[in-house]
């Protein structure tokens, strides 16, 4: 293999955030994990090849200042276009990867926030940056063989390298990985403009794309990823495509799909040390203590056979807010408590806690962001409710598995591909229709299942049992860098 005769491949990864310097959402999650398990892979790859993976990522006030040392600096000032930024990059070395940190010292009103409340704001900040990263290449003297890029905010590098026949940039490969489709990057046409990036033309594209890093980065990258195989195929139809299914198509030769993984070392009911009691499959009855203590630290009624629905997300439309609450209206008179943890859209946050008015002894509402509880209501839920309207991964669904705490789940992008709903080899309950009818049919087919402790028991150990490791996701990147690097 390629990858194998070669001594080493260099990788920039590039992106607005990456745990644990800074985590917004689940994009934070992938940078932050994938190229440690890509190191830790490629050295089982046949005959082993050196990874020397890098980070760059945009200062904000919000990343974690541990990781900044503001003594320990270097500038340089990177001028694209029209436009000329004056950039202090900071160091921080995390699980032996570098990772520069890009504060750009031309524009500091924009980098009091990771991401702005409208993202029109955002465009000069991530589009400078994004452009920055070939000065920072040329500065360190170490150039990319792959450059990975993230979602909108750094779609315009791929347009740049592939635009620029440069010493840099001439063998230098890109990437483009979608997280979140409908999230384009509107409103950035001007600063596009006068950054030097090109419209994108092309006869199967609206005319409203061609001025959107995405499409940019879609466009010019050598390859796409989408973060889970059904999300790939989900994009190029009419219910998922937003309107770009029939450019899309255009672009299927380039165009894979990988599932996400999960750091199997911080979400372990084993050792985790957010949960009241430690738990494992051998060890199952242990885990009632975790209910137990949600119960009581809610004032829920303490009753062993009741099962308790959980729900940890982000509340916005696209997780299924309102599906969620439509549906628990509607279950018949059975015997359920259900825990809301998640802050979101103030419209959808007052949602659930109206539910919670409206069942007083069964609905418990917190709306707000509480990482350790979370890891509670995953070691002590019995059943993880994810009604999203549309998920191109999910993690939420895996976590909660991996506690033995069951996904009743909409069949959607990566909540297909990792919960299985056949018979068989049950580890979760899928619903393909997002009507209160569909999503109650499977609920009320979990809550009947639980009755049945000896079965119930079953599907929670096979659930349990599954590989969601980030090591298979990292050998299916590999080959996409192996093909990639034989073009």
């Amino acid at each position: 293999m390629l990858l194998s005769n070669m001594e080493k491949v260099n990788i920039l990864f590039v992106a607005s955030e990456a745990a644990p310097l800074i985590k917004i959402g689940g994009l934070g999650d992938y940078v932050g994990s994938l190229p440690k398990a890509l190191t830790s892979e490629a050295r089982q790859w046949e005959v082993g090849v050196k990874m020397d993976i890098r980070i760059a990522l945009p200062f904000s006030q919000e990343i974690n200042p541990l990781f900044i040392d503001r003594d320990k600096r270097f500038s340089f000032t990177s001028t694209q276009g029209k436009k000329s930024n004056r950039f202090n990059v900071y160091t921080a070395v995390v699980d032996a990867i570098p990772h520069y940190i890009l504060e750009n010292t031309t524009l500091p009103h924009l980098q009091q926030n990771v991401y702005a409340a409208d993202p029109s704001e955002d465009g000069e900040k991530f589009i400078s940056f994004s452009l920055a990263c070939n000065d920072l290449m040329n500065i360190l003297n170490w150039k990319a063989d792959i450059v990975q890029c993230n979602d909108w905010q750094t779609g315009v590098l791929c347009a740049w390298l592939k635009a620029h026949n440069t010493k840099i940039t001439r063998t230098v490969k890109s990437i483009f990985v979608i997280h979140n489709l409908p999230f384009m990057g509107a409103g950035t046409a001007s600063i596009m403009e006068e950054y030097g990036i090109r419209p994108v033309f092309h006869p199967a594209l609206p005319q409203w794309g061609n001025d959107l890093p995405l499409l940019s980065g879609i466009m010019n990258a050598d390859k796409v990823i989408t973060v889970s195989p059904t999300y790939a195929k989900e994009i190029l139809t009419p219910d998922f495509g937003n309107d770009l299914q029939d450019f899309l198509r255009t672009q299927q030769d380039k165009l894979t799909g990988i599932l996400n993984g999960i750091d199997q070392s911080i979400w372990d009911p084993e050792t985790d040390p957010y949960i009241t009691r430690n738990f494992s499959c051998s060890s199952l009855k242990a885990r009632a203590m975790n209910k137990e203590h949600i119960q009581l630290s809610l004032s829920l009624e303490t009753n062993p056979q009741t099962p308790l629905l959980v729900m940890v997300s982000r509340l916005d439309v696209q997780k299924g807010v309102n599906l969620l609450v439509d549906t628990l209206r509607a279950l018949p008179k059975m015997d359920w408590q259900a825990v809301i943890l998640g802050t979101g859209n103030a419209a959808q946050e007052q949602l659930t806690r109206q539910l919670e008015q409206d069942f007083p002894r069964q609905v418990r509402v917190i709306n707000r962001f509480e990482a350790a509880f979370s890891h509670q209501l995953y070691a002590g839920g019995d059943m993880f409710l994810m009604p999203s309207l549309y998920e191109p991964c999910g993690t939420s669904q895996m976590i909660a598995m991996r506690y033995g705490c069951i996904p009743i789940a909409h069949a959607v992008g990566g909540l297909v591909d990792s919960i299985q709903d056949e018979e068989e080899q049950r580890t979760g309950f899928l619903f393909s229709d997002a009507t209160v009818k569909g999503f109650l049919d499977k609920l009320i087919m979990a809550l009947r299942r639980y009755q049945k402790s000896k079965e119930w028991v079953i599907i929670q150990k096979r659930a349990m049992q599954q590989d969601f490791s980030w090591k298979k996701s990292a050998r299916k990147y590999l080959e996409v860098y192996e093909s990639i690097l034989r073009e």
